[in-house]
C-alpha cells in the first residue's frame, strides 16, 4: 500500500473528507469538483483504488463511493489523518470503526440514557443488539459503555443505550509506570539475547538505548520472531529495532495518551523524560484503568 501514487492519495483523502463530512455516498463529480480536476480521471483513480480495497461503490441514481475501514488504516498509519478518532471495542476485540462525533439524548432521565454516534469504517461489523465500548470520546473525556439499538448504515449512525458513562481520572503516565522497574537493551546486544530477556521478563518489547541511554527504538516479540523466520537471530537489534516509536511526556494523562495510541494506531508508548525511557505504556494498562472505573 506503500505505492499509492500523489494522486492516489490526493484523490482518496478527498473522498474520505466528503464521506466524514455528509455521511452519504460520494459521487466522482463532488471530488472532482473538491479537487479541481477532470470527472473522467478522478473514475479512473477510484477505480485503481476500489482494486486495492480501499474502496466501496454502488450503482444507481443514489449511488457513490465511500471509503472502506482499509483507506482509514492506511490514512492513519501514513499520518495523513491527523483527528485522533476512537476506536470502538465490541467484546473484546477493537474493531476499524471509528466515532467522529457524539451526541446525548434524554439526558434529564437517568435511568434512559441514549446516545447517537457518529461513525466511519467497518460498520458492518456491529450488530442490534451488540454491546460496545469507546472512548474517550470526541471532545469529551468520557468512557462509554452500552447496547446497540438502532443502525442507520447508509448515514453511518448507531444509537446506543448507555449502561456506563464515566469520565476518566486525571492520572498520568507517571502514576501508570511509578511501582515498575523498566527493562531497556543495548542497540548492540543481539536477537538471541532479546529472546531470552522477554521469555525470562514475560514481557512483549523492549526500548532500545545508546550508550548514554537515549531511546533509539522499540523491539518486540513480533520483530524477534521476523529475525528467526529470516535465519538471523545473531543480528544486531538494531537491524530488527522500531526507530519509529510514539512517546509521551510522565506529565500526560491517560485521555491524551489513549488518543495518541489511536492517532498512531500503535498498542504501547513509551514514556520518556530528557530522551530517556523510563517507563512502557500498553493498552493492556490503559484497559485496566477502564476496568476500575466499571
Amino acid at each position: 500500500m506503500e505505492g499509492l501514487s500523489f494522486t492516489q492519495r490526493e484523490i482518496l483523502r478527498a473522498l474520505v473528507k466528503l464521506y466524514d463530512k455528509t455521511q452519504r455516498l460520494v459521487k466522482s463529480t463532488d471530488i472532482a469538483k473538491e479537487l479541481g480536476k477532470d470527472d473522467g480521471t478522478i473514475r479512473n483513480v477510484i477505480l485503481s483504488l476500489k482494486s486495492l480495497g480501499l474502496i466501496e461503490s454502488k450503482t444507481g441514481p443514489r449511488g457513490g463511493y465511500k471509503p472502506t475501514s482499509k483507506a482509514y488504516t492506511y490514512l492513519r498509519s501514513s499520518l495523513e489523518i491527523s483527528t485522533p478518532y476512537t476506536r470502538v471495542r465490541k467484546d473484546d476485540e477493537e474493531l476499524n470503526v471509528y466515532v467522529l462525533d457524539v451526541e446525548f439524548i434524554d439526558v434529564s432521565n437517568p435511568y434512559s440514557t441514549k446516545a447517537i454516534l457518529k461513525l466511519v469504517g467497518d460498520i458492518d461489523r456491529i450488530r442490534v443488539g451488540d454491546r460496545i465500548r469507546v472512548g474517550p470520546l470526541p471532545t469529551y473525556r468520557l468512557v462509554l459503555s452500552g447496547s446497540i439499538l438502532l443502525i442507520n448504515t447508509y448515514k453511518g449512525e448507531v444509537v446506543v443505550e448507555v449502561e456506563s458513562l464515566v469520565s476518566l481520572p486525571k492520572i498520568t503516565a507517571r502514576n501508570m509506570i511509578n511501582s515498575r522497574k523498566l527493562i531497556t537493551v543495548d542497540a548492540s546486544r543481539t536477537i538471541n539475547e532479546v529472546a531470552k530477556i522477554l521469555a525470562v521478563e514475560n514481557i512483549r518489547g523492549l526500548p532500545v538505548v545508546d550508550v548514554d541511554g537515549r531511546l533509539l527504538g522499540l523491539i518486540t516479540s513480533a520483530d524477534v520472531i521476523r529475525a528467526y523466520i529470516n535465519d538471523d537471530e545473531g543480528a544486531l537489534v538494531s537491524k530488527y529495532m522500531r526507530a519509529n516509536v510514539v512517546t509521551v511526556s510522565p506529565e500526560e494523562e491517560v485521555a491524551e495518551i489513549v488518543n495518541k495510541m489511536n492517532k498512531y494506531n500503535t498498542g504501547r508508548v513509551i514514556v520518556v523524560v530528557n530522551d530517556r525511557p523510563v517507563g512502557i505504556i500498553t493498552r493492556t494498562d490503559i484497559l485496566k484503568v477502564l476496568a476500575c472505573l466499571s
